[in-house]
């Protein structure tokens, strides 16, 4: 068992406190741009266009998190609408869908091919996954419930060894990052790796929450492992018709 004792704030810089989530976050959006630069040269686009597209999505993203944080609690915040601003929380799939509807109209505009420009987004995903889940680690938050395993963690406000159900999903995204990585580089077709890279994400966040149940539930489930399970129930045909169609060629 390992006893995190840890806080939330990293460090103060002149009074203002500077929490590891922000740094973790921050860490993501320098990654991502520096993920999509490469991919951009790798593949022949015109970088600055491509950049303008992160720019884009990453501000919209943002907004999405927050949004898909805000919907679970949809009941809490009609009480306390002003709490929409200031109490914290960041959800990846509200993330996901706000910044694939932002590139529908930004691609049309600029020509390009849709499902091209989401494989080389694809390791974002993973690489997102990483550092976010550290931060959340790193906060003492999202954890499971107790374990008497070996490598169960006590956070200060736990009161006993939980399973650290953040570093599991850091492990996964850690296998699944080399792989969305190289469908990136050699798509076979157009949507290749953001297909696999969103399923196998959600076939993970799926399974997990049962651990992670920090949401009201929906029968059995929590809402984020509702999406996970639409997007599988979606992904996995799309991803079967797409190889036959591709192999018969």
């Amino acid at each position: 068992m390992f006893e995190y004792t840890g806080s939330r704030v990293a460090f103060s810089l002149f009074g203002i406190d500077v929490y590891w989530y922000g740094i973790l976050m921050a860490l993501t959006l320098v990654s991502a741009l520096y993920i999509v630069r490469y991919f951009a040269k790798y593949h022949g686009l015109e970088v600055s266009v491509i950049e303008n597209l992160f720019y884009l999505g990453a501000f919209s993203g943002l907004i999405g998190s927050r949004l898909g944080a805000i919907l679970p609690y949809w009941r809490y915040f009609l009480e306390h609408p002003l709490e929409i601003f200031s109490r914290g929380g960041m959800a990846s799939h509200g993330a996901i869908f706000t910044i694939m509807i932002v590139g529908i109209f930004y691609v049309r505009k600029h020509r390009l091919n849709y499902w091209k420009i989401a494989d080389m987004a694809a390791p974002v995903l993973p690489v997102g996954h990483i550092f976010i889940r550290l931060g959340n680690f790193l906060s003492g938050e999202l954890y499971g419930p107790p374990t008497d395993l070996p490598w169960g963690v006590e956070f200060p406000s736990s009161l006993g060894p939980v399973h650290p159900s953040q570093l599991y999903e850091v492990i996964a995204a850690l296998v699944i990052l080399p792989l969305a990585w190289k469908w990136a580089k050699n798509p076979k077709y157009p949507g290749y790796a953001f297909f696999r890279v969103l399923f196998t994400h959600s076939v993970v966040r799926f399974f997990l929450d049962f651990i992670r149940q920090h949401s009201e539930l929906y029968g059995p489930f929590v809402l984020s492992q509702i999406i996970a399970l639409g997007i599988c129930l979606v992904t996995l045909p799309i991803i079967i018709i797409l190889d036959r169609r591709y192999q018969l060629r």
